[in-house]
């Protein structure tokens, strides 16, 4: 059965940026994979012209 499960790798220089977002994620009762979602959505929606919003 294939895996829905997703890996990234945070570059040396962004391990800091990483431990931000993962404070600001715990403070706020998110998980990292709805942190990442949630900021994914919001720059497409303001970055990419071709697709429509939902």
């Amino acid at each position: 059965m294939p895996s829905d499960r997703k890996h990234i790798y945070i570059r040396e220089q962004d391990v800091e940026l990483w431990e931000r977002a993962a404070r600001y994620a715990e403070a706020h009762r998110l998980s990292m994979g709805g942190l990442i979602m949630f900021a994914l959505e919001a720059y497409l929606a303001e970055h990419d012209p071709t697709h429509e919003a939902e």
